[in-house]
């Protein structure tokens, strides 16, 4: 194949498949199934002795998906692969401290699971948080590309929250456009208020980035806030779209004009708001070391 190089064999899990299935590049032998009691076997069906291979997979909820990548990355090392890792979405990155004693460091818990199986590179699709550096030893890629049809057509660029803040001030530099920022707090756990915005948004068409949206809360109140300051719309790019609970119906009445996802999970919904941005060409060029570097 023009273009592909020596890491060109792709397995994948079944969080994974919606994407991996797509890429452009040679996929792997392999079984990943459930016995009828529940229980996941895995077995890979070709020799990868001496190989360098990429598994793409997720681990957000449920935990299978987890055991399903751990029992995938065992049975390449076993049979003398050299595994490289694509995860597609971090889970359990908000988990990143602890709060409270007695708390579980849960995103430490995954990361030490995956540094057992020693992968050579590590690849995550925007890592929710700084801290898992800590934990793993991993290169954080951000599609930033993929949104540019949206960027292009807006008059300023708005973090919703400090979080938020870096990657909206480089999405602000690369597209030369001026940059707004707002203060969050959670008086109570889930609840989400404004406390401050810093920029002018009156008259302008505003475009809210941040690495994921989940019960909407955040996008919600952040919208709400631009508008009542005047923006003359509020548009949305995330790269990762959970859409948890009631998020997609509280979103269609947020009064928000666009909102913009990659298909890093996959997207079941029939929300007219919300449009899925393909992410197998992205994460294909970056496997065959053809594609951008973060």
């Amino acid at each position: 194949m023009a273009g592909s190089s020596s890491l060109e064999t792709v397995f994948y899990t079944n969080s994974a498949e919606h994407v991996a299935s797509k890429l452009r590049l040679r996929k792997g032998r392999f079984t990943l199934k459930r016995f009828s009691d529940g229980e996941i076997y895995c077995r890979v069906e070709e020799s990868v002795k001496g190989k360098s291979v990429w598994v793409v997979a997720s681990t957000e909820p449920p935990g299978d998906n987890i055991l399903e990548l751990a029992f995938l990355l065992d049975s390449l090392r076993r049979g003398g692969a050299k595994t490289n890792l694509f995860i597609l979405y971090f889970g359990y990155a908000r988990q990143d401290r602890i709060a409270k004693e007695g708390e579980a460091l849960s995103s430490k818990v995954i990361c030490d699971l995956l540094r057992r199986f020693k992968p050579g590179k590590v690849m995550v699709l925007h890592m929710h948080s700084r801290r898992i550096k800590k934990f793993l030893e991993y290169e954080d890629v951000i599609p930033i590309e993929l949104f540019s049809t949206v960027i292009r057509r807006m008059d300023v660029v708005v973090a919703p929250d400090k979080g938020a803040l870096d990657l909206a001030g480089r999405v602000s530099r690369q597209y030369h456009l001026p940059l707004a920022y707002m203060e969050k707090s959670r008086p109570r756990a889930e609840e989400v208020e404004i406390t401050k915005l810093v920029g002018d948004v009156r008259g302008k068409k505003a475009v809210i980035v941040d690495d994921m949206i989940s019960t909407g809360r955040t996008v919600i109140k952040a919208s709400q806030q631009l508008l009542e300051s005047g923006a003359k719309e509020v548009n949305v790019i995330a790269t990762h779209g959970l859409f948890s609970g009631s998020a997609i119906e509280d979103l269609e009445r947020s009064g928000i004009t666009s909102i913009s996802v990659t298909n890093s999970l996959k997207q079941t919904h029939t929300s007219e708001l919300i449009r899925t941005v393909d992410i197998s060409n992205f994460v294909g060029k970056l496997i065959s070391s053809e594609g951008p570097r973060q």
